[in-house]
């Protein structure tokens, strides 16, 4: 392959060293699937896949002729690696034929082991075979670019690519020798660029990285300077630097689910603002510490990040106009810093002392009802803005980012009770819809219809009741559920009230428009659950522990009250707030609506104990396969399009293959044919006297020599019809012979383009290297001078110049310098004399042979070719 492209071609160790060295490439490169993979499958398996496909390289192109077959031999190879990987796992079965239709079970099984595992995996049989079917594959791409084609750069950047391997999965990367395998890499191959071993890699090209440097000692000086003060100034400097945005919280997993399946309904975009969804980090694998506190309080609250407070017919969102105090009025959820209590002392506030470990964004996580919030760094005290009404802490850009950052809560602990939440004048409903909040009038007729059905069979007469039951309803009735999709084409509240199956924000978002329908105002929190005590009085609070939870509206004396409709299934730390717990629920309140699927159940006396097992069994079974805390896997139809997309890309890829190498070889069948009619037209006639190495241009019998002058028309007797005769012979092969030297230049010409044009086209891709040298035929030079000059720069090249090319050259110069510059010849009669069918140059002669000119010809097209 390469000595089509002009490269010449590695040979013995200059071959096997770069072999190896991409081989340890591969394997540096791999590094960061050390994230993903669990063990030392991450370097064993790249080891298996790539070390067949480079080092049997060495050995194809050593013993295959053309080496254009090469790689497809190496494609061989991968099939028979990945056929005895298959077999060493015990996945063949049914013969050849049952080996050959099982691939695409292998495969689709291999996707979902790889889709739906939790890193670091433990590849099972059909992961495995998938892992080295692709890094075999990868192997063989750049075996091709680095060792045929040449290709360092595109190589190295591929290579480099590897740091983006586990991104989807770590986002905040990986320990130091993960960074520096595939950077490592990437160097080794840009050092190939430049100290090439074989030195017909460096002739004639003058460009500086072609070849060895003129002081190595004061280069690799430089560079040692260079790595160092990056590496020494990168910690230090990295804070200083402006960012152009404050980062926002990592909470948000749709542009993946998208990636993974395009068609699929989008998970987030149902009823919450994007911006702050919190699936992200309930779908995350990894359980990531995002804080740690400590609380005076024994049962700490839940931790605020955003409120949402407008609901526009889609998804709720963050208005401004809840950035002010409702009506004026003060209330238990006014985030001030003034330090004063709305009721008591202040010795009765609660001290939460929150440590950031890993969290970006432009809120601090804070606890309920916020009298005061102090920074351990003036910088983040600077940075800090408290949110009236909303609880918020709002941040501007910190210098050197959150992790780190330490910071004092004071708050106040709820007083209030059910029976006073019960008691409260409905007039203090109107508030907060007068300032800005969602109106019941702008609630879905679906959410307002479950919410008058289920306060009418509960018989609630007040918020605090209607809250009640609507939190019933919901962890009772629903399951929860990370994955769940909305059906193409329907309303994701309608599919969630019909199904009901969700997540966090769904429920909250439903319970909160539910409650506004009947007049009491909600909001949906966006934060973290309190989550586990950790050692002591600490507690920690990972990405798992994300959640959002519906607010409703109390007045003034009581402020925004927190419920939880969300099933204790999502395991994230979720909990129901105490007042609503049973000494929140008087003898004279009203019960919940039990969950239909629970109005037909036995009661506990009908039960015998194989039955309670049973059942206690079954609900278990129902929260694990409800709950995605343990990961899931991703759906069907995800799985059947990676695994179709795969095979129908493979597919595709094939047909366009072959379609490209039948169209080349049809383009070269007709030129070949086009080229041997055109030739076809000047053959010597069987019995001519060229043909027997007679008359040639201007030699004996051509026009103007012995016999020619009397003309076609010359008569008399037997001996002058002969000499006729032969003189229109010869007036015939002085024309072939001018159009055989008209068409070898043309033939010489016409290479001579297409080989500009390709050096013209791929010199943008890099794929011939160094640049093969310009050939042209110097116009201004007579033909004879101009063929010895351009086999001049061809023997200037890596190509030898034999005498048989200056022979072929010196003999088409000859012909095409007759056939320029020579007197006219007399008009070529129609039909020759034996009937070849010459006239006017435009016939094809029947048999005969070829003319000399054709193979001199073919000679130096052929040496074209091959010059570099």
């Amino acid at each position: 392959m390469s000595p089509l492209l002009g490269r010449p071609s590695l040979e013995g160790p200059h071959l096997l060293g770069r072999a190896l060295l991409l081989l340890a490439a591969l394997l540096c490169a791999a590094a960061p699937v050390s994230q993903l993979l669990e063990g030392p499958s991450w370097l064993a398996l790249p080891l298996l896949a790539a070390a067949p496909v480079t080092l049997g390289g060495v050995v194809l192109r050593r013993v295959l002729r053309p080496q254009i077959l090469v790689p497809l031999a190496q494609a061989g190879l991968i099939v028979v690696v990945v056929l005895a990987v298959e077999a060493a796992l015990g996945l063949l079965d049914g013969g050849p034929a049952g080996m050959v239709t099982g691939q695409v079970e292998i495969l689709t099984e291999g996707v979902n082991e790889l889709a739906s595992g939790v890193p670091p995996l433990a590849l099972g049989p059909h992961g495995t075979v998938l892992v080295v079917a692709l890094i075999a594959l990868a192997a063989l791409l750049l075996d091709l670019m680095y060792l045929d084609l040449g290709w360092h750069t595109p190589t190295a950047l591929l290579l480099l690519g590897a740091l983006l391997i586990p991104a989807l999965q770590q986002p905040s990367g990986g320990t130091w020798w993960q960074v520096a395998g595939p950077v490592l890499a990437a160097g080794m191959v840009f050092a190939t660029r430049t100290v090439h071993g074989d030195p017909r890699y460096l002739r004639g090209d003058r460009r500086p990285q072609a070849g060895p440097v003129h002081a190595p000692g004061r280069t690799l000086s430089a560079a040692a300077l260079a790595v160092v003060l990056i590496a020494a100034l990168t910690a230090p400097l990295a804070p200083l630097l402006p960012q152009l945005a404050p980062a926002r919280i990592a909470l948000n997993i749709d542009l993946l689910e998208r990636w993974q399946d395009p068609d699929a309904q989008a998970l987030g975009a149902v009823m919450i603002d994007d911006d702050i969804s919190v699936r992200r980090s309930l779908l995350e694998q990894q359980d990531t510490e995002v804080l740690t506190y400590t609380s005076t309080a024994e049962e700490p609250s839940y931790l605020r990040l955003r409120t949402l407070n407008s609901f526009d017919g889609e998804t709720f969102s963050a208005q401004a106009d809840g950035e002010e105090p409702l009506a004026g009025v003060e209330s238990f959820s006014d985030a001030r810093d003034d330090g004063e209590a709305v009721t008591g002392g202040s010795d009765d506030f609660v001290r939460t002392q929150l440590e950031i470990s890993s969290l970006a964004g432009d809120r601090l996580p804070v606890p309920d009802t916020i009298r005061s919030v102090q920074g351990a760094d003036a910088a983040l005290n600077r940075a800090m803005t408290l949110q009236p009404t909303n609880g918020e802490v709002a941040l501007d850009w910190v210098r050197g980012g959150l992790a780190g950052q330490r910071y004092t809560v004071e708050s106040e602990r709820r007083t209030s009770t059910a029976e006073e939440l019960r008691a409260v004048d409905p007039a203090v409903f109107d508030q907060p819809v007068e300032a800005g909040y969602t109106s019941p009038d702008e609630v879905p007729a679906i959410a307002a219809e479950l919410a008058d059905q289920v306060a009418e069979d509960a018989g609630a007469e007040t918020a605090f009741d209607t809250a009640l039951a609507f939190q019933q309803h919901f962890r009772t009735s629903y399951a929860y559920s990370l994955t769940v999709t909305t059906p193409a084409g329907e309303d994701p509240l309608e599919s969630f009230l019909a199904d009901r199956i969700g997540y966090c924000e769904q429920f909250a978002a439903a319970f909160a428009l539910m409650m506004t329908s009947q007049g009491y105002p909600a909001r949906v929190a966006i934060g973290f659950t309190p989550g586990t005590r950790a050692d002591g009085d600490e507690w920690s609070v990972t990405g798992k522990n994300a959640h959002a939870w519906p607010e409703v509206w109390f007045g003034p004396e009581h402020g925004w009250v927190r419920f939880e409709p969300t099933p204790a299934a999502a395991a994230n730390g979720v909990r129901e707030p105490g007042l609503t717990g049973s000494e929140g629920v008087s003898e004279d309140a009203p019960t919940a609506v039990q969950a239909p699927e629970q109005e037909d159940q036995p009661t506990q006396e009908e039960s015998t104990d194989e039955e309670t097992t049973t059942e206690e069994e079954s609900s278990e079974e129902t929260s694990a396969q409800s709950s995605d805390a343990g990961g899931s896997g991703p759906s069907e139809e995800t799985v059947r399009r990676w695994g179709g997309g795969v095979i129908g890309l493979a597919a595709v890829g094939a047909l366009l293959a072959g379609l490209a190498a039948v169209t080349v070889l049809l383009l070269r069948r007709h030129r070949r044919r086009a080229r041997d009619v055109r030739w076809a037209a000047l053959r010597i006639p069987a019995g001519s006297d060229a043909a027997d190495g007679g008359a040639a241009a201007g030699g004996p019998g051509a026009a103007g020599g012995p016999g020619a002058a009397d003309g076609p028309g010359a008569t008399g007797g037997d001996g002058q019809g002969a000499a006729d005769a032969a003189a229109l012979r010869a007036l015939a092969a002085a024309h072939r012979d001018r159009r055989a030297g008209e068409l070898a230049w043309a033939e010489l010409d016409r290479e001579l383009a297409v080989r500009a044009t390709a050096i013209r086209l791929l010199g943008a891709t890099g794929a011939w290297g160094r640049p093969p040298a310009h050939l042209a035929l110097d116009a201004a030079m007579p033909p004879g001078r101009a063929l010895e000059d351009l086999l001049e720069q061809i023997a200037a090249g890596d190509r030898e110049v034999t005498p048989a090319h200056r022979a072929a050259a010196a003999r088409l110069a000859e012909a095409y310098t007759v056939a320029r510059y020579a007197a006219p010849l007399p008009e070529e009669p129609g039909p020759s004399p034996q009937g070849g069918g010459i006239s006017q140059g435009v016939g094809v002669t029947q048999g005969g042979t070829e003319h000399p000119l054709r193979h001199d010809t073919d000679l130096l097209i052929a040496l074209l070719r091959a010059a570099r």
